[in-house]
């Protein structure tokens, strides 16, 4: 026969559609291992002995408090929201640290404005009213670290934010936070799931050093996720 039959025409593009649908997964296959994201590692301590976990099976049975707002585990993970035109959802969980490495997933759901990670230091560690000092705090569109106020002196000692960063955190998508405090020294890294992604903040600032005797959790409007919380003391040289 001079040319292929339809038959064979046939047979070959099937062969062609075979290949491609191959290659395509191929591809997709090596995407997907290309976007599993690293674990992050600590940048100025070393992990030590574990201080704290929380996977959220359930609450934390000592030494948790939820102040304002609604705290619930739901599905395995813990569920905030804040109530219409009240205080910000706010949570505690007794931990007494100084230096330490913090980790903790979370994401913003449904009409979710901000999640901030919060240490108060210990009364009488600092010659300023007893309140929050330093916070990662999260909104949709942004991260940032902040030292805050004196709270009995508020115009000589201002709150202070003392590293930014832009990122899309978008509802329903989760990432993860690792903080590091070695003295004056803080560095919080952001990883969504999936991703490469890395966002690093740094800050210093001479009220660090001191005590914090517990984790806050804090949400504003409704609502944030939160799940697998880690504390790590430093390892000793």
């Amino acid at each position: 026969r001079s040319g292929p039959f339809p038959g064979d025409q046939l047979e070959l593009s099937v062969i062609r559609d075979q290949s491609r649908a191959m290659l395509s997964r191929v591809v997709i296959a090596l995407s997907v291992l290309v976007v599993q994201a690293r674990a992050l590692e600590p940048v100025i301590l070393s992990r030590g002995a574990p201080a704290f976990t929380a996977d959220f099976s359930r609450l934390p049975q000592e030494g948790w408090k939820a102040y304002f707002g609604d705290w619930k585990v739901q599905d395995g993970v813990l569920h905030a929201r804040q109530h219409a035109g009240k205080h910000i959802a706010s949570a505690h969980q007794a931990l007494e640290m100084q230096d330490g490495i913090f980790q903790v997933r979370f994401r913003l759901v449904g009409k979710g404005k901000g999640f901030d990670f919060t240490f108060r230091h210990k009364p009488g560690s600092l010659k300023k009213k007893d309140g929050r000092l330093i916070s990662v705090m999260v909104t949709p569109s942004q991260v940032w670290i902040r030292k805050h106020k004196d709270r009995g002196n508020p115009q000589q000692d201002p709150d202070e934010d003392l590293a930014k960063a832009t990122h899309k955190f978008a509802p329903g998508q989760w990432h993860t936070l690792l903080f590091e405090k070695r003295g004056n020294d803080v560095v919080a890294q952001i990883q969504p799931d999936d991703s490469d992604k890395i966002i690093k903040l740094k800050a210093s600032h001479p009220t660090f050093h001191v005590p914090t005797p517990n984790l806050v959790f804090r949400c504003t409007s409704d609502g944030i996720e939160i799940d697998d919380v880690k504390v790590w003391k430093p390892k000793q040289p």
